[in-house]
């Protein structure tokens, strides 16, 4: 007597219509064979893996089915995405909804394509948005990280070309916060133009009312002088100036919609 597996999930693939070796599938539905299992002979079979599916299936207009599969012969293990399982029962539950070719995940467009809603190809990750790119919501080509725009940046929140760090802006940084080119330091903090010698980090633990004065800014309410007369550089003058030009700006962005 062969020995099964009472339950199981996986991942089988289908051509447009929902067919794969003449047979035609419905979503929900239970399907179910008698008699001996045999792979690729008698049985249905599926994937463990969600990419194990294209070692099987190429052509355009593939469909991947997240699966149940109920007495499913036990077999011994070969390592590799591509390993497959044959079944006494088995039914679709639900599609991933990619757009593209070989993408694993759910929403993804484009090619090549791990995790979800990806956008561009080779990405490994969720919301990333481009090529090449590993980790969560990269936009840009070939990054590492969380976050990062640009290109070939290893981090997070990065902007610009092959950054090394978390959030800096410029080219071939390996530091943090760096607004330069082939920086290795922290860079210090200008505030109101006057460059405090404090790092970020020094810089907001000590001086933690920069966040509602930012906020302030974006008001046209007007803006007391007092809450923030510690932030270095600042004058009543500075911060006037400073307030107004941040409405203008945002009047001209706003007309220019």
């Amino acid at each position: 007597m062969q020995e099964l597996i009472e339950k199981m999930t996986g991942y089988k693939a289908t051509d447009k219509d929902m067919k794969c070796r003449g047979h035609k599938f419905e979503l929900g539905v239970w399907y179910e064979v008698e008699g001996e299992l045999k792979e690729c002979e008698h049985g249905f079979h599926f994937c463990e893996q969600p990419s194990g599916v294209w070692a099987y299936y190429s052509e355009p207009g593939t469909r991947v089915f997240k699966v149940e599969a109920e007495g499913v012969l036990r077999t011994p293990f070969m390592p590799g995405t591509d390993y497959k399982r044959v079944c006494h029962r088995i039914r679709l539950v639900e599609e991933e909804r990619n757009t593209g070719n070989r993408n694993t995940g759910n929403w993804n467009t484009g090619n090549g394509n791990t995790g979800n809603r990806n956008t561009g190809n080779r990405n490994t990750g969720n919301g990333n948005t481009g090529d090449g790119n590993t980790g969560d919501r990269n936009t840009g080509n070939r990054n590492t990280g969380y976050g990062n725009t640009g290109y070939r940046n290893t981090g997070n929140r990065n902007t610009g070309y092959r950054n090394t760090g978390d959030g800096n802006t410029g080219y071939g940084n390996a530091t943090d916060r760096s607004t330069g080119f082939f920086c290795i330091k922290p860079q210090t903090v200008k505030c109101f133009d006057v460059d405090t010698q404090l790092t970020y980090d020094r810089f907001t633990a000590k001086y933690p009312s920069y966040r509602a004065l930012a906020d302030a800014l974006v008001t046209e309410e007007p803006i007391p002088f007092e809450p923030y007369k510690n932030l270095p550089g600042i004058t009543v003058a500075k911060l006037k100036a400073l307030h107004r030009k941040h409405m203008r700006l945002r009047k001209e962005a706003k007309d220019d919609a």
